[in-house]
């Protein structure tokens, strides 16, 4: 069975030292009376009554169930008592005026003007009936002393509500503060997983993910690195934002201080004096490398480190999807032999280019298409493993000399194809050329069957088309079309004996 620990409410410990300073004055005002009009214990003993009733109010308000509550219906009992004993001072002028402003301001301040109504009528019932026992009396003065001590008492207690009332007002404020941050924090998260899902690679993640919490927070400096797990000096991926380049070659610097810390966000050690920054290391949460979320904070701040292990956490979940993502979209559209796309990733993109002339007629597309000659018969003198070691030599040669912006692709068994976006014939006959003159040179050392090494020339079938020749559509056929007219010639001259030179040895 688990007991249930009640937190008294703040209004209720906030009343404390003003409740119990004003009945312990009002005691003291009564012995003054008392002994000024020598009615002697006659009325002090009574007033005893009156030091009891703070301890017993907060006792009241700290076991209720609803602290705050208890402590409304305190305040309203103040009124009662405090109405009573001023019949029994016979409304001493100067201390029923000021005790029943103190009454009614107290219920105004924590009950608006409802509860302050209720508090005049409870004073002026609770005055009547001590009036109704005691015998009414108006005593509009006692003395200058008396007069003296009890404006002093006045002036202090009501010093001591502003007091209380201002220190209320900055925890309010305190408190108005965290649940902004804490609400700044909840949409930084929760918007986190979008925009990294909108991110194209890890690049992009990092940077966009921090740019966006940095957005949320522009005092902040945030930074991240993702650094090999068997050489943690050798930084894979960075981002920062909002911290200057200098910052992040020595945060680099700092970091290897904390390398043997997991999970709990510490302050780096070596941080300059003055600055504060800390450290959550995303260990255990990513498979391929240790990550590092590092925050510059413009001061002290207990509470990011209660939530900077939420950043790094979703942070590095985020990282692990995109980077099982990026693997499982480069097995759909990379070719598993050589490493090149595959024919569903060209097919996709050759489509994305003849969109692109259908809306842009003057945004050409040009397409060069190759065959390796005589596979098959490498593939039956020598084994398949030697056909596919001599088709991963062509993809190796090829993409030496293809640029970034061309798409290489392994479209069949020994065909290949280079998309030129946004270029016209004239780059895949450069292409083709370069190709023929080069490829023959190249040598590919194959392994046979039997365990023996052979040296293999390199020959391919070439034709080339562009959307500058025909209809966007026509261009893959018309290449096709080329290219076998190409192996057909190729073939004529080698059966005629004219291309002894050029024939692929086996």
């Amino acid at each position: 069975m688990q007991l249930s620990i009640r937190r008294t409410h703040r209004l209720a410990l906030a009343t404390i030292a003003p409740r119990t300073f004003a009945f312990c004055h009002t005691f003291g005002l009564t012995v003054w009376i008392a002994v000024v009009e020598g009615s002697g214990w006659t009325l002090i003993l009574p007033g005893v009554l009156l030091l009891l009733w703070p301890g017993l109010a907060y006792a009241l308000a700290a076991s209720a169930q609803n602290s705050k509550r208890a402590e409304f219906r305190n305040l309203l009992f103040d009124s009662l008592l405090f109405g009573f004993w001023c019949s029994v001072l016979d409304f001493y002028l100067l201390a029923t005026i000021t005790i029943g402003l103190a009454c009614l301001m107290n219920n105004l301040v924590v009950g608006g003007l409802r509860k302050m109504f209720v508090s005049a009528v409870l004073f002026i019932v609770a005055a009547l009936i001590g009036s109704a026992l005691t015998g009414f009396t108006f005593r509009p003065y006692v003395n200058n002393n008396v007069d003296i001590y009890q404006w002093a008492g006045a002036v202090v207690y009501f010093l001591t509500i502003g007091r209380v009332t201002y220190n209320q007002n900055r925890q309010i404020g305190r408190s108005i503060g965290e649940i902004r941050f804490q609400n700044r924090v909840f949409h930084a998260l929760l918007d986190l997983g979008a925009v990294a899902n909108r991110a194209t690679n890890i690049n992009s993640l990092l940077d966009d993910s921090l740019n966006h919490l940095h957005s949320h927070f522009p005092d902040y400096g945030f930074a991240v690195f993702l650094q090999e797990r068997q050489r943690s000096e050798v930084t894979r991926y960075a981002a920062v934002a909002g911290l200057s380049p200098a910052d992040e070659q020595r945060l680099k610097r700092l970091l290897a201080s904390v390398h043997k810390q997991r999970g709990y966000p510490v302050t780096l050690p070596k941080a300059d004096k003055g600055e504060n920054l800390y450290v959550a290391s995303m260990a255990g949460r990513l498979s391929m490398y240790e990550g590092w979320l590092i925050v510059k904070a413009p001061r002290r701040d207990d509470g990011l480190e209660q939530i900077l292990s939420l950043f790094a956490d979703q942070l590095a979940a985020a990282t692990e999807n995109k980077l099982l993502h990026l693997e499982l979209k480069k097995t759909a559209e990379r070719d598993g032999l050589t490493g090149l796309y595959n024919r569903g990733f060209l097919e996709s993109a050759l489509q994305m280019s003849i969109q692109g002339k259908t809306q842009t007629p003057n945004l050409d597309f040009a397409l060069l298409m190759m065959d390796v000659d005589r596979l098959k018969e490498v593939n039956d003198h020598y084994g398949h493993v030697a056909g596919d070691q001599l088709i991963a030599c062509v993809a190796k040669y090829l993409q030496l000399h293809c640029r970034d912006s061309d798409i290489l692709a392994r479209y069949g068994g020994d065909e290949f194809v280079i998309l030129f976006p946004s270029a016209d014939l004239t780059a895949a006959k450069r292409m083709a050329n370069l190709i023929r003159e080069n490829l023959p040179e190249q040598r590919c050392t194959i392994d046979t069957a039997s365990g023996e090494y052979e040296e293999l020339m390199l020959h391919v079938s070439i034709g080339c088309a562009s959307s500058s020749e025909v209809p966007a559509e026509q261009v893959f056929s018309l290449a096709d079309e080329r290219m076998y007219e190409n192996k057909s010639q190729r073939r004529k001259l080698w059966a005629d004996g004219l291309g002894a030179a050029s024939r692929p040895s086996l």
